[in-house]
């Protein structure tokens, strides 16, 4: 899938510089290892995955992709909480929520249920496709914004720079912003004093340390606190020896209930509103991947409006939880099952409730056999089949063995949703096509092009 012509003529500019000087290139990939080792933008203890040029997108692309973003995640936010007449247990049982994740996001702090989501892209000449919205503890704020500043220092990126508009749009500011506006909300008054909570052995810690950095370059008292580590004390939940105002929950809610044994404490803060949490555990409704089926199986289509039909037609792929009915694709009715095991290879099948592309079925990717055992098993779980969007493929260079080469790889743009500001996005790229950096991939910040 070819990029924009201003974006190939960029990325060609970009490798020549490399390609000018090859010594150079290599001294700059361990350059940006090093930086980011050094800097925090590290996964699991080691160097973030990277490549030697960031992911390149056209202005009105980049445009699309944070503005319709945001479109998606109003109207799921809203259609959230008006399904089903509002009674949420419909809507878990709908979803496939498990029994005990239900219990949760039954309780109802208030709007906003969502501040702070990345949402999964694929760019397409089309028009920007979203494949999965991450609302439950989303990750990579703030290695984006640190990955784009170590970038800028690179010598070749400079020398692209001067030869045409470029740009990185950051999201730490707005971030900080949107959490804090939370407690003002909540009736609080002063400067509140922030509790980023995450198991303390979580791969990503280093991205929630770069975040805490961020609240204390604006004058907020952040720390960082294990769920299990935390106690409620004279009605206040405490986090390293002292009172926490402000919950910015990083622990998603699957592991959080894994271990509630451990966690009685967190979880009673939340349960008795002792402070607000951002997200509230009930964003987990409205990012659950069969909620995708919600917004655009024909049954639900009086929940929307007729421009909002046809954005998400556009923008979203056809999604169903997979089950024995009857439904309608690309204007015709069908017999569902029958339907995805004969079009196998324009499919997608997904556990609606896991996350990190574990188990997720390509159907060209994936023999007619298997491909039938798991349509059969998927109509007794929470599964969801959904159109296989094209991944677009962009050239990267990278630095093996003290050589320069450029790879062919799948490219998913990730823009940041932050409620009521303008956030950036990150790029994750791989040569399977199951991009996330668990999984192999790497990750660039998104640059725009004009």
């Amino acid at each position: 899938m070819a990029a924009p012509r201003d974006v190939s003529d960029a990325i060609a500019a970009y490798h020549r510089l490399l390609e000018a000087d090859e010594g150079a290139a290599r001294e700059q990939a361990d350059r940006l290892h090093e930086s980011f080792r050094r800097e925090g933008v590290t996964f699991d203890g080691h160097a973030m995955p990277s490549f030697l040029r960031p992911h390149f997108l056209a202005r009105r692309d980049g445009d699309a992709l944070r503005t319709q973003g945001v479109r998606v995640m109003e109207i799921a936010s809203r259609v959230a909480r008006h399904v089903f007449d509002g009674d949420v247990s419909r809507l878990c049982a709908f979803l496939g929520t498990p029994a005990s994740e239900a219990e949760w996001v039954a309780l109802d702090p208030g709007l906003p249920d969502v501040v702070l989501s990345r949402l999964d892209a694929f760019v397409t000449p089309e028009g920007p496709r979203f494949i999965e919205i991450n609302s439950d503890a989303p990750a990579g704020f703030g290695y984006s914004d640190r990955m784009a500043r170590l970038f800028r220092e690179l010598p070749v990126y400079q020398r692209f720079a001067r030869t045409r508009p470029v740009s990185y749009h950051p999201s730490d500011e707005a971030l900080v912003s949107a959490v804090v506006a939370r407690w003002a909300a909540f009736g609080g008054t002063g400067r509140p004093r922030v509790a980023i909570v995450d198991w303390r052995d979580v791969k990503t810690r280093p991205d929630q340390e770069i975040l805490r950095e961020s609240f204390a370059a604006r004058g907020f008292d952040c720390v960082l606190a294990d769920p299990r580590e935390v106690d409620v004390v004279g009605g206040r939940l405490h986090a390293a020896g002292a009172a926490v105002d402000l919950v910015y929950r990083r622990a998603v809610l699957s592991e959080l209930v894994a271990r509630m044994d451990e966690v009685g404490a967190f979880l009673g803060a939340y349960r008795h509103g002792l402070c607000p949490f951002v997200n509230s555990l009930r964003c987990r409704l409205a990012e659950d991947k069969a909620f995708f089926a919600i917004l655009t199986d024909e049954e639900f289509a009086p929940l929307l409006s007729g421009e909002e039909r046809a954005l998400l037609s556009r923008v979203l792929p056809w999604t169903r939880r997979v089950a024995e009915r009857r439904t309608r694709r690309d204007g015709r009715e069908v017999d569902l099952v029958p339907h995805v095991l004969e079009q196998r290879e324009r499919l997608v099948l997904k556990p609606a409730h896991s996350y990190g592309g574990r188990s997720v079925l390509l159907g060209s990717e994936t023999e007619e056999a298997e491909w039938e055992a798991a349509v059969w098993a998927a109509l007794d779980a929470p599964w969801v089949v959904q159109e296989r969007v094209e991944i677009p493929e962009e050239s990267f260079p990278v630095v093996a063995e003290g050589e320069l080469s450029f790879v062919t790889l799948k490219v998913n743009a990730n823009p940041f949703y932050v409620a009521g500001h303008e956030a950036g996005a990150v790029t994750r790229a791989s040569t399977s096509s199951i991009i996330n950096v668990a999984a192999g991939g790497g990750s660039v910040p998104t640059f725009v092009i004009g």
